[in-house]
């Protein structure tokens, strides 16, 4: 519960118990935020807000008043929801140290992993495509990058019960429509920029500015762990204030991994790290991985990890569920299940299995929903080039 004068520059302290965006779900002596969406517009939901018990407004356009209502006109609605839940919220993100992964791909597999290993440490949280994890808490995300009150909300419940570190997946989309603005970033992590979301952001330039707004968001005091090897990489390294740690395989990074040897069932490399050389084997398969593992020990250096921490910590690293995940079965049969977003994401698999298959390939696969109809042809032509 929040003062309106706290959440407001207004000479009223009526108590605010609850804030929406979405009028099925407002509550007695609550705020309304009226957001314009892709498809759906709030303001034609105020009087249903109303009904349902909201006392304050928050709008941009000319409306109807009602009597015993509070209405407070601004530029945006969505600026002022973005920042009116952080107060209401007590600036959770401020609490924890929170990672933000964004890239084309391995967005899942870096923040799983950076979660799976401070699980060791302390109470840590997950939140992207598979679900959202804290403190015995699973359940399904909305989307890969949540709105802004679902955001909030669970970070204040993450803050109240202890949790120390978050890894939370950053999706073009959710950084395009402001999702985690009023998300306050310790350590930013870019994996791969391709052609992907065109359908969304219109343009590959606009869907790498989406992508550049995490690390614009970034202050002096964070962490932005940068794939040297992406051609983007210097625009990335512009784009943010933040202290910049490089990875990579090709060129000369801070963290790097050099002699790689690929096997059905894990990969070793040579890790160098802070001018030393360890030996690696890793329980992690393919070579696309290896830049996964790589990200994931630039999010580990940011949070405190020392060198033997972090040589463990790979050496432990478990498969993410769904993603080139080996699946144990009692015909001595390998069978590898992998979650493929993208067009690249299938060719960086069919490579991997043709590279180290000694024997018959067969491939089951699929691109779901109508959006992805054309993507299915191409997916084909790349299986009939590899199997």
């Amino acid at each position: 519960m929040k003062r309106l004068n706290e959440l407001f520059d207004i000479d009223n302290d009526m108590k605010i118990y609850s804030i929406h965006s979405d009028s099925r779900y407002v509550k007695p002596y609550s705020i309304f935020f009226c957001i314009e969406g892709l498809s759906v517009d709030g303001h034609r939901y105020i009087d249903d807000a109303i009904f349902q018990g909201a006392k304050v407004i928050v709008h941009s356009k000319d409306i109807d008043k009602q009597q015993g209502i509070i209405y407070i006109r601004v530029a945006d609605p969505l600026d002022e929801l973005n920042r009116v839940s952080n107060v209401f919220y007590d600036y959770p993100s401020k609490k924890m140290r929170i990672v933000g992964v964004t890239g084309t791909s391995g967005k899942t597999v870096v923040a799983s992993m950076v979660k799976s290993v401070m699980d060791h440490y302390c109470k840590a949280a997950y939140m992207g495509t598979i679900s959202l994890e804290y403190d015995g808490v699973k359940e399904e995300c909305p989307y890969t990058t949540p709105e802004t009150l679902y955001v909030q909300k669970k970070l204040f419940d993450m803050a109240r019960r202890g949790v120390k570190v978050v890894a939370m997946e950053a999706s073009s989309h959710g950084l395009a429509l402001k999702r985690i603005d009023a998300v306050d970033f310790n350590i930013a992590v870019l994996t791969n920029i391709s052609d992907e979301h065109l359908d969304f952001h219109g343009t590959r330039r606009q869907y790498i500015e989406s992508k550049k707004k995490l690390f614009s968001m970034l202050s002096t005091n964070s962490i932005a762990v940068l794939n040297k090897d992406e051609e983007v990489f210097e625009e990335f390294k512009d784009a943010t204030k933040a202290r910049i740690m490089t990875y990579g395989i090709k060129n000369e990074s801070e963290i790097m991994a050099k002699n790689i040897e690929l096997y059905i069932d894990h990969s070793e490399f040579d890790l160098l790290l802070k001018g030393n050389k360890y030996h690696i084997i890793c329980p992690v398969i393919a070579d696309f991985n290896i830049y996964n593992v790589l990200a994931t020990v630039g999010a580990l250096v940011g949070l405190g990890f020392d060198d033997r921490m972090i040589i463990e910590a790979i050496g432990e690293l478990k498969p993410v569920d769904g993603r080139m995940e080996i699946i144990p079965n009692r015909h001595n049969i390998t069978i590898i299940v992998d979650y493929c977003c993208h067009t690249k994401d299938f060719e960086n698999v069919f490579k991997f299995a043709d590279r180290v298959s000694r024997g018959r390939i067969i491939a089951v696969l699929g691109a779901p929903s109508k959006r992805h109809i054309a993507r299915r042809k191409k997916i084909g032509e790349l299986a009939n080039r590899y199997l």
